[in-house]
């Protein structure tokens, strides 16, 4: 017990670890205990060599030595006491061939590192190497510490087993990728848990392992979540763009199992095991963290944007996670830019073609959908068109990339459906030129290579058209009507051949079939990355960020390139076919013609046989023969209303097509163009009746009333391949607009009969002062009115927009195809379009926030046709059938004080509209509508009362 004690004492003595007498005792005692038998003692026993026997040498055969000159093998002590052996060769023989490697290696034998010291240096005598710490004196040394019954170092390893260390090296590598070993077996829960409850390996304790395995078990739990994700997306989703990640996660996972069990199988030590496994775990760590990111039932757009942001937040750690996290963009991404591709004409489009008639489909962030359109006043109209799905979009991609590749589509839709001999509308034409994948561009390299690729395609696209134009040549025209010459047919190259060719070729394919499936895996670019990862750990690629753009940027100048050069060349292309092939100018001249009446003599004949009490009555009556005249409606000579359907067929019979061909001219060729049949008028032009509710209705059975021709209404039906100009939309405004200048020439023409009346000598009632004031005040506001709205409040809108198609048309005709000019497309027409319907409409008080306005106009034309109605009454005689006394002087101050009101609420919105801004839209800008300091408005304000006479107190 004594001896225990001072043993005890003696280990508590700090200086004692570093004798080296205690460490040989140590060093024997661990060679004792773990191999059961003595050592002879390391640094005294002196090996006794055994002497030599000669080497009988091999003269003859393949394996025959050089006979060039002796040989002798020397060893010496090296100052170490060993004695000397030697060995050679009795019988030289001559040396046939001189040009063998092995005889003439230049470099020298490596020699055996020894130990330096400066006693050895100064004696010139070597001394045997004896270590001072613990950590130099081997595994047997440090176990037999951990094996003292002791416990010295407090580490509770004494009895921990020891086993065999290559098979531990390898059951922690299955660990670390989620497979079972001899000492880690799988749980109930799918958890793996250790089969013993404590173990080591010679030279470590049981808590460094264990450090070692928890790690591994971290890294094995991601690799099997990640696994799991993977398997899953294949069976449950429908969203390609998670069955490519899905793809790609299981691609990273293989070559992570492949690097950690088949090239890391035989770690060197423990610390290269922690290595191999701290590199997987840093490669399934992101994606680990993307995944944790992602919900269930996520849509494609959806995914791709989480890997963006994933992607955008490691840009600046480590080189290799930005790569993977880049590749694995690049591969979710391609099934969205596959069909980005399609939509923009750059790629074959691959099964049923995406049209107008897919209603419901999705494509990308297009789809097929019908639209209801609803003005201010709650009237709907229905509209098929494709649609841009904005929630469809990735965050990633700018707003008007979307909106740019949405239009450029739909566009050559347009092309391909109404052109399909157009060169645009050929994908073959369009391959043919080569243009740029749509790919993820991550350097300034690639990014200045694609601008470069896609400036080559645009001009050899330009090219194509140009030529396409051109191409008046018997080939070319035998080519578009299926005419070949002779002897040009194309033969079947399969039935050609003879039935020995035929057995020929078939042997081949089936022994090309029987050929086994090549391994791409190894090929694969992920892996690439995860074996660069794996086997350059201490790579510095902190400045492989640098020439990379920001992340914001990427999108742009990936996709923006390629979406701006076909947008260019294929909106300008289609807005030509609209101007040239369409005549659109000629439609939209229609509109303004007809439903603006814009025509003087659609104008005069539509009064005439609306108004004009003088022409023959189209109403048929019992016993009556019609004489054949010009009939017109009589409206306010008559005194049963609304005209039967016969009535309205006689009377306006001929208006339309008289005021349009008087408009050609000679010029008879446009009809052809703009209708299939010169006797059908453009769009089936043609007077309708519009639908009305029950409350509407029974207003126009008054003849009396301002809504008496609301019935009246034209019909005009937009060419398919004009809808994405004139849309149902603007087809509303116009009738909107037909509407009130119809009632605005009604009131024209009564203003003008009652001032013929009233001055007429033919005259017989009585007439007072109040009477004359009303007929000239009238007379005066409505022709102002009338003036306003069909000169200014139309005219110049329209005028405006006229000078601005005039300047596309121009620029349409160059050939050239700028691409830091001014370029247009049929939605910038039809934004223009839209722009100057509600020009026009703001003019005439036609907008909801202006319907108090134009309640207060109506009113005071309800006023004027009251007094019509009593005056032409009380000249026929019969004033007691409208049931009130004739009073002109209180209908004259009643219209005074309500035009009075009229005009002091247009100078309040003259002044609101100075103080407008000034936007532009298309090129066209507000100020050339009148809004500032030359407001329309004001304009009319100025017609109504100059000099103040209304307003003056």
């Amino acid at each position: 017990m004594a001896d225990e004690a001072n043993e005890a004492d003696v280990f508590a003595v700090p200086d004692f670890w570093k004798t080296s007498k205690w460490l040989d005792q140590l060093a024997k005692e661990a060679s004792t205990s773990l191999f059961g038998n003595g050592l002879d003692v390391l640094y005294n026993a002196k090996p006794t060599l055994l002497p030599l026997t000669p080497i009988k040498l091999d003269t003859d055969g393949f394996f025959q030595l050089p006979q060039d000159k002796d040989f002798h093998a020397e060893s010496q002590d090296d100052n170490e006491g060993f004695e000397t052996a030697h060995w050679s060769v009795q019988e030289p023989f001559e040396f046939e061939d001189k040009s063998d490697v092995w005889m003439h290696s230049s470099e020298p034998p490596p020699k055996p590192a020894i130990f330096r010291t400066w006693e050895t240096f100064n004696t010139g005598i070597p001394k045997p190497h004896v270590p001072l710490f613990l950590s130099e004196a081997g595994a047997g040394a440090y176990d037999a510490l951990l094996n003292w019954p002791t416990d010295s170092l407090e580490l509770a390893n004494t009895n921990t087993p020891v086993v065999e260390t290559n098979v531990y090296f390898a059951s922690v590598l299955a660990l670390s990728v989620g497979r079972e070993s001899v000492f880690f077996a799988r749980t109930a829960k799918g958890t793996l848990k250790p089969t013993l409850p404590e173990l080591r390996i010679s030279g470590y304790t049981r808590q460094v392992l264990q450090g070692v395995e928890r790690q591994a078990g971290r890294c094995g739990s991601t690799f099997l979540r990640l696994s799991t994700v993977s398997r899953s997306a294949y069976i449950s989703s429908s969203s390609r763009c998670a069955v490519a990640l899905a793809s790609a996660m299981n691609q990273i996972l293989q070559a992570v199992e492949y690097q950690v069990t088949v090239d890391g199988r035989f770690p060197r030590s423990l610390l290269h095991l922690q290595t191999t496994i701290t590199g997987a775990s840093a490669i399934l760590r992101p994606l680990d963290d993307l995944v944790s990111r992602m919900s269930e039932n996520l849509s494609d757009e959806e995914i791709l944007s989480l890997v963006f942001q994933e992607a955008s937040m490691l840009e600046f750690s480590e080189g290799y996670v930005r790569d993977v996290l880049c590749e694995i963009l690049r591969r979710i991404s391609s099934p969205w830019l596959e069909s980005i591709e399609e939509w923009l004409g750059t790629r074959r489009e691959v099964g049923t073609p995406f049209t107008k008639s897919s209603i419901g489909e999705t494509r990308g962030f297009v789809k097929v959908d019908v639209e209801i359109f609803t003005d201010d006043f709650g009237r709907e109209v229905e509209d098929v068109d494709f649609r841009l799905d904005a929630r469809k979009v990735p965050e990633f991609l700018p707003q008007d990339i979307a909106e740019s590749i949405f239009e450029t589509g739909r566009n050559l839709r347009f092309v391909r459906a109404f052109h399909p001999d157009h060169v645009l509308a050929r994908s073959d034409a369009i391959m043919s030129n080569r243009p740029p994948a749509a790919e993820w561009l991550f350097d300034w390299e690639s990014i200045l290579n694609l601008e470069s690729r896609v400036a080559q395609y645009q001009e050899r696209l330009v090219h194509a058209l140009r030529q396409s134009r051109s191409s008046t040549t018997r080939e070319a025209a035998q080519f578009r009507l299926g005419v070949h010459e002779p002897g040009s047919e194309f033969k079947l190259q399969f039935f050609g051949f003879d039935q020995n060719m035929m057995e020929q070729r078939l042997l081949e394919s089936m022994d090309q079939l029987d050929q086994p499936f090549m391994a791409k895996g190894s090929d694969d670019s992920l892996c690439r990355l995860v074996r660069a990862r794996l086997s350059k750990v201490n790579e510095d690629d902190a400045a492989a960020s640098d020439n990379t753009p920001h992340w914001s940027l990427l999108p742009i100048l990936s996709f923006g390139g390629i979406a701006a050069a076909q947008a260019r060349i294929v909106n300008r292309e289609s807005l030509r076919l609209l101007f040239e092939v369409h005549g659109v100018q000629d439609h939209l001249k229609l509109q303004r013609d007809f439903h603006l009446l814009g025509n003087g003599l659609f104008c005069s004949r539509l009064s005439h046989a609306l108004f004009d009490p003088d022409l023959e009555t189209a109403e048929r009556r019992a016993g009556v023969a019609m004489q054949g005249g010009v009939m017109g409606l009589r409206l306010g000579g008559r005194d049963t209303w609304p005209p039967a359907g016969s009535e309205l067929r006689l009377a306006l019979m001929g208006v339309l097509s008289e005021a349009y061909h008087s408009g050609l001219g000679k010029k008879a060729s446009v009809s052809t163009k703009l209708g299939s049949d010169a006797s059908l008028l453009p769009g089936d032009l043609s007077f309708a009746v519009r639908d009305l509710s029950s409350e509407e209705i029974d207003k126009c059975m008054n003849p009396d009333t301002l809504e008496a021709l609301d019935f009246l209404r034209l019909s005009y039906s937009t060419p398919p391949e004009l809808t994405s100009i004139i849309t149902p939309l603007h087809l509303m405004h116009y009738d909107r607009i037909f509407k009130l200048l119809l009632r605005i020439l009604r009131m024209l023409y009564i203003v003008n009969q009652l001032y013929r009346d009233t001055n007429s000598r033919l005259n017989t009632w009585f007439e007072e002062d109040a009477s004359y004031r009303f007929v000239r005040e009238s007379q005066h506001f409505v022709s102002s009115i009338a003036s306003y709205f069909l000169d200014s409040g139309v005219t110049i809108p329209w005028q405006t927009f006229e000078r601005k198609l005039d300047v596309i048309r121009v620029e349409l005709d160059k050939l050239d195809v700028s691409t830091d000019g001014a370029s247009y497309s049929p939605k910038e027409l039809q934004e223009m379009h839209s722009l100057v319907l509600e020009r026009i409409m703001h003019a005439l008080f036609l907008r909801k926030r202006q319907l108090p306005v134009l309640k207060l106009l109506e009113e005071i034309f309800t006023t004027i046709l009251l007094y019509a109605k009593q005056s032409r009454l009380q000249a026929l005689g019969r004033e007691q059938e409208s049931g009130e006394s004739f009073d002109p002087a209180h209908l004259y101050a009643e219209f005074k004080k309500k035009v009075q009101v009229f005009i002091t609420v247009c100078r309040g919105l003259s002044e609101k509209s100075k103080a407008s801004s000034k936007r532009t839209t298309g090129g066209i800008t507000f100020d050339e509508f009148g809004i500032g300091d030359d407001s329309l408005v004001a304009q009319l304000v100025t017609r109504l009362d100059m000099d103040d006479y209304y307003c003056r107190r």
